[in-house]
């Protein structure tokens, strides 16, 4: 099996988080630090080529009312000039409204210095869009 690779895309900052080669959990890997769209994406394929993955688990930001809104389609735009780097990506969308919140709680049972916890609120959040992820395909959901 292989790894999948999961994103939480925001214009600043993308969480990172891999899953393990069985594809039954997810670990937070890093967050990408930069405003610069190409370099932004040259860190993720540079991580694509390097770890073998064929599958991107995207957190997608529905509105409250579960449509695509504003960031929603900026970051479908982000992954459409991403695939057009490689293509032999296959792309998931997971709808992410609650990972972050979900990665504040869990950062909030963590003992750990607040500068080190904004390092990893994003890629707290990949991990729970992936688990998500991981658990509905381990579930037959998708």
């Amino acid at each position: 099996m292989e790894r999948i690779l999961g994103l939480d895309i925001g214009k600043q900052k993308i969480g990172i988080a891999m899953s393990d080669l069985l594809g039954m959990t997810a670990q937070p890997k890093a967050t990408i630090r930069s405003k610069n769209l190409e370099e932004q994406m040259q860190k993720i394929l540079d991580l694509i080529k390097e770890n073998s993955i064929k599958e991107v688990v995207v957190g997608l930001p529905k509105d409250i009312n579960g449509g695509d809104g504003e960031q929603a389609l900026w970051t479908k735009s982000f992954v459409e000039k991403l695939c057009l780097k490689n293509e032999n990506i296959k792309i998931i969308y997971i709808d992410e409204r609650y990972t972050s919140k979900l990665a504040l709680k869990n950062l909030s049972h963590m003992s750990m210095k607040k500068v080190k916890d904004k390092e990893l609120i994003d890629s707290l959040a990949a991990a729970s869009i992936l688990e998500t992820y991981l658990r509905q395909k381990e579930n037959g959901v998708i």
